[in-house]
């Protein structure tokens, strides 16, 4: 069975919404994380690791994600299955919306992860997106 991890940085409780909402649709087993309580070795003992952060300002990472970006590493994450998942503003903000997934995805593929899908990007409310994370789910 695989290992997986979900970490996520969420200031208003969007992104963590997601997170959970994306376990609920796994059905193998999952570890949950708010990034200010992840362990770095769950995450190398992990076969797949889901990363999820906001979008705040004009593109910029949540901030408890973007201190903890500073962690990733060849060794954490060289030959790692590797998606992304966001939240942001599209109506206000839809030429940068959800930038802080694609940081987060060129970040690891510079540390030799193998992104296995394409970005989850939602705005509003996460549960108004269930299709999304279905099909999201479905490719990894």
């Amino acid at each position: 069975m695989k290992k997986i991890i979900i970490v996520y940085g969420s200031t208003t409780g969007n992104t963590e919404t997601l997170a959970n909402l994306i376990s609920d649709n796994i059905t193998e087993d999952v570890k949950v994380c708010n990034v200010i309580d992840v362990d770095l070795e769950d995450i190398r003992d992990a076969d797949l690791v889901l990363f999820g952060s906001s979008t705040w300002g004009y593109g910029d990472l949540q901030e408890d994600f973007n201190e903890f970006i500073e962690n990733f590493s060849d060794d954490l994450l060289s030959g790692k299955d590797v998606a992304v998942f966001g939240c942001g503003d599209q109506d206000g903000f839809a030429e940068v919306f959800c930038e802080a997934t694609e940081t987060i995805k060129e970040k690891a593929l510079e540390c030799g992860a193998n992104i296995v899908t394409e970005n989850l990007k939602v705005t509003d409310d996460p549960s108004d997106s269930e299709d999304l994370i279905i099909q999201f789910v479905s490719e990894l």
